[in-house]
């Protein structure tokens, strides 16, 4: 029996054409969607069955040390198993297959053998890093033919399936939608394709709804509770599918593409495949991450450690400030456009003469303001009339490295000119950011600022965020602030 008649004996029947509701774009079988009976009980299995490989790995690992006379098993096991996890050897995958994830493990469990076997010598390890390695390397073998072969199992059950949708409505949209159909164990549940101007014969090929996209996709992920998206080169144009797609990004939806010039593209890296399709994980949003959670209160706890650190600082330069015109507050405060496109008050040092509250937000700023005295230079050439922005971020207004925020009357103009602008609000403001560091503050290039603060929300890591905070220590301290 070839492969296709296998799968094709796999496609469910026909089935009575769905329901549409244009008003919260919703697919259902009645006018009224109905909740998914068991989806909770199946989003708990799928994490547990997920957790079961490298709990599997730990405890063949343990057992086979102790069988060989290993010193100290269970710690050994446990941290070759924590340094493969930190490695990427238990990912998930769409496509399970044990030969498809050999390299990976070989590679994950050598260099976690090495420093395993290190950390053990000084207590009197028997087992040298070669040994561990080939221990480490056949016990995880063995372990994921067990799990993977389970959760196939799991995934074969329609009610343990992620509820997926394809947004294309082309040739590649179909060809995909029938790999999903006839792989279940990738355990996707295909629930309709999304394109405003489907090719007729993917209508005819596909046994599952074709609907409108009209740039709600949010609105049909959140309504229909999809798990999983797959970009499928939809008719929308690029510019517009990139909007759409960000506003998707506080969702807990995984999405894929296909890639361009799919036909020549090698899977590797992290990319992902069903049956002969190549897809390309979109990354995670930051916000979704436990990373992103640790940055946000780490930012608030050493800003309000700088603070009290820098408090005889602070003081000398509220009293230059106030000594330069005595007339003029102290502090600048002034509305900015903050995460999810909420205001507060930023505050700053003042380094201007003061204008009325409407010029105060409509005017753009240049480094050779009229308005500007020998004290704000230098306040401005060393950011030390930035520092009182250290209170917003223990606040919660602001964090350590994001991008900068700007004036409502601006980031009003600029959203509608500039493209992607408002993407850089998915995330808080910082004190510093990337464009900042690269020179992009001031009278500079907004579409310029536009791009690199998204690239950093795309590219966020902890280490980026560190290499930028040294940036701005070295502008700092070389008087290149501004």
């Amino acid at each position: 029996m070839t492969t296709n008649t296998r799968r094709a004996r796999q496609v469910a029947p026909l089935r009575p054409s769905p329901v549409f509701d244009e008003a919260t774009l919703s697919i259902s079988q009645s006018p009224t969607p109905t909740p998914h009976p068991r989806r909770h009980l199946g989003s708990r299995i799928r994490a547990h069955i997920t957790l079961s490989t490298p709990i599997s790995d730990l405890a063949v690992l343990s057992g086979t040390l102790a069988l060989t006379g290993a010193d100290r098993p269970l710690p050994t096991a446990t941290t070759l198993v924590l340094l493969m996890a930190m490695m990427g050897a238990y990912r998930s995958h769409l496509t399970l297959s044990v030969l498809d994830d050999l390299p990976r493990i070989l590679a994950a469990v050598t260099l976690a053998g090495v420093i395993t076997a290190l950390m053990f010598q000084p207590y009197g390890s028997s087992f040298g890093a070669v040994r561990l390695t080939a221990l480490a390397f056949t016990a995880s073998t063995v372990s994921r033919i067990g799990t993977y072969a389970m959760e196939r199992h799991v995934r074969r059950n329609s009610r343990r399936r992620r509820r997926t949708v394809i947004v294309g409505g082309g040739d590649i949209a179909g060809m995909l939608a029938e790999e999903i159909v006839g792989e279940p164990a990738c355990g996707l549940e295909l629930v309709g394709l999304l394109d405003d101007d489907p090719r007729p014969d993917t209508v005819r090929r596909v046994d599952v709804p074709v609907l409108p996209l009209s740039g709600r996709l949010r609105e049909f992920l959140s309504a229909n509770r999809i798990e999983t998206a797959i970009l499928a080169f939809s008719f929308t144009r690029d510019c517009d599918m990139l909007k759409i797609v960000r506003k998707c990004d506080r969702l807990d939806c995984e999405i894929y593409l296909v890639p361009r010039l799919w036909e020549i593209t090698a899977v590797s890296g992290d990319m992902e495949r069903i049956g002969a399709m190549p897809l390309m994980r979109v990354r995670r949003a930051a916000h979704r991450s436990l990373r992103w959670k640790i940055k946000l209160w780490t930012s608030r706890v050493f800003s309000a450690v700088i603070l009290v650190a820098l408090t005889p600082l602070l003081v000398l330069t509220a009293v230059a400030v106030w000594f330069s015109d005595r007339s003029a507050p102290i502090l600048f405060r002034q509305r900015r456009v903050g995460l999810d496109g909420r205001e507060f008050d930023l505050l700053k040092f003042r380094t201007l003469k003061p204008l009325d509250e409407n010029e105060s937000a409509t005017n753009w700023c240049i480094a050779q303001d009229a308005r500007l005295g020998r004290l704000g230079k230098i306040l401005r050439a060393t950011s030390f009339d930035e520092l009182p922005q250290l209170w917003n971020i223990v606040r919660g207004d602001m964090t350590l490295v994001g991008p900068r925020p700007e004036r409502p009357h601006f980031v009003h103009r600029f959203g509608e000119t500039i493209p992607n602008y408002s993407a850089r609000h998915r995330v808080p403001s910082g004190l510093t950011g990337w464009a900042a560091v690269n020179g992009l503050r001031g009278d500079t290039s907004i579409a310029a600022r536009a791009r690199y603060d998204n690239f950093y929300i795309e590219n966020w890591g902890l280490w980026f965020d560190i290499k930028i905070l040294l940036r701005t220590v070295s502008a700092v301290i070389t008087m290149k602030g501004r």
